[in-house]
């Protein structure tokens, strides 16, 4: 598989819940990244970490959208961006959220995700 297609079979076990898969598909080392201002973001170490992460991403929100625009491949890297949609599970309010994440690979696996999200609608989706 190419990082591209990688990157695209990530986004598609991402939206039918199969977060085994995306962990299969990094590094032992992977570092991955989001956005302090959310409660399941920071700074995650390793495939288990990243799983923690998106079982703290599935305890905050309910992800009702995910739209990639383009995938752009660039000296060995993937970046992405477009739309992440979801609901606050605490407050039932709705979010819409541009995205850019970049990707990096080491051996045919992920090794670095970085997503740079404008967090401010989902922030505003958790207040009462």
């Amino acid at each position: 598989m190419t990082h591209k297609e990688t990157v695209e079979a990530i986004y598609a076990a991402f939206q039918r819940g199969d977060i085994s898969f995306i962990v299969s598909q990094l590094s032992p080392n992977v570092f991955w990244r989001q956005p302090a201002s959310l409660p399941w973001g920071g700074d995650y170490n390793g495939p288990a970490e990243v799983g923690s992460f998106f079982a703290k991403l599935n305890e905050g929100v309910e992800t009702t959208g995910f739209e990639v625009e383009e995938n752009i491949e660039a000296a060995g890297q993937i970046i992405s961006y477009g739309f992440y949609e979801s609901t606050y599970r605490a407050t039932g309010k709705p979010s819409r959220a541009r995205f850019v994440f970049r990707w990096q690979f080491e051996g045919g696996k992920v090794s670095n995700y970085e997503a740079l999200l404008d967090s401010a609608p989902i922030v505003a989706a958790m207040l009462p």
